[in-house]
């Protein structure tokens, strides 16, 4: 049964940023149609069930629409209260188990938490395809420097322009009848500004029209900008209109270790006719 539920910014960079993400702990197994249900009844971009299990937790991650394998927001998010509800002592590292695999997770003194995911592989777009991928997001061909498609299935095309990104014009539908399962568009960090790179991507076919702030997409960008700056540790600003900021620790070549701040800023019980909830936290 669902115990409580809370509404926590993810990955943010001041208020009424990051990714707003329901959480939710339960107290036993809940079926998968009612989780899917209940996120989209909320209608949050991610949900996460968190589940204990032992010296673990259980995890299962859910948009609107679909479920997922795995969710960066989502996992962080939660990560964030059981520290922050002492669940888990603030020295303890967290395991978090999903239907990807393990997820390590560890608070990084004073309030930020850390994820170590597995680095997915990229394969480099050919000039066609940059020209195709351009006309999803409203972008002239020749504006196109570069482009990767990651493991995910997400076309990121980069450019030069910081300026230009926020002037993206993503056409929805004809993202949603194309084979990708979305776009991204990318470019270096403002000179003498607070990250590396910054980015907007555009996941329609799962229910997320723009994500607030990137997660998985991460776990193949990252790495490359991380060549392309030759640095170990980049940091990437969403420029979305919540916007939010992440760090990266891109030093192992088989991983990535996310690492940003999150905020509580909801919590209550959910009643519903099919789910028995407890009166009291």
């Amino acid at each position: 049964m669902i115990q409580k539920v809370f509404l926590v910014d993810a990955l943010v960079d001041g208020p009424f940023s990051g990714s707003p993400t329901s959480v939710f702990f339960l107290g036993s197994p809940l079926e998968r149609f009612k989780m899917a249900s209940v996120a989209s009844e909320l209608g949050s971009l991610e949900s996460v069930y968190v589940l204990s299990h032992g010296d673990a937790f259980l995890l299962r991650f859910f948009t609107p629409v679909m479920e997922l394998k795995v969710g960066v927001h989502a996992s962080h998010a939660a990560a964030h209260l059981i520290y922050e509800l002492g669940i888990r002592p603030p020295s303890m590292p967290l395991l978090f188990l999903t239907q990807e695999g393990e997820l390590n997770t560890r608070l990084v003194p004073p309030n930020s938490v850390s994820l170590t995911l597995d680095a997915e592989s990229m394969t480099e777009l050919p000039q066609k395809d940059l020209e195709r991928h351009a006309q999803l997001l409203g972008l002239a061909p020749n504006a196109v420097g570069w482009g990767i498609l990651t493991a995910g299935n997400i076309a990121v095309l980069g450019i030069d322009d910081y300026s230009q990104i926020k002037r993206v014009a993503p056409d929805q539908s004809a993202i949603l009848k194309s084979e990708l399962n979305g776009v991204a568009v990318t470019a270096p960090g403002k000179q003498g500004g607070d990250c590396d790179y910054c980015l907007r991507a555009f996941r329609p076919k799962v229910g997320v029209p723009e994500e607030h702030v990137s997660g998985s997409i991460h776990r193949s960008l990252a790495h490359h900008w991380g060549k392309l700056l030759n640095k170990t540790v980049v940091t990437s600003r969403q420029l979305s209109k919540r916007g939010g900021i992440v760090t990266l620790d891109v030093g192992e070549s088989k991983t990535v270790v996310f690492q940003g701040k999150a905020r509580t800023i909801l919590r209550s019980d959910m009643l519903q006719e099919s789910l028995v909830i407890p009166s009291s936290f």
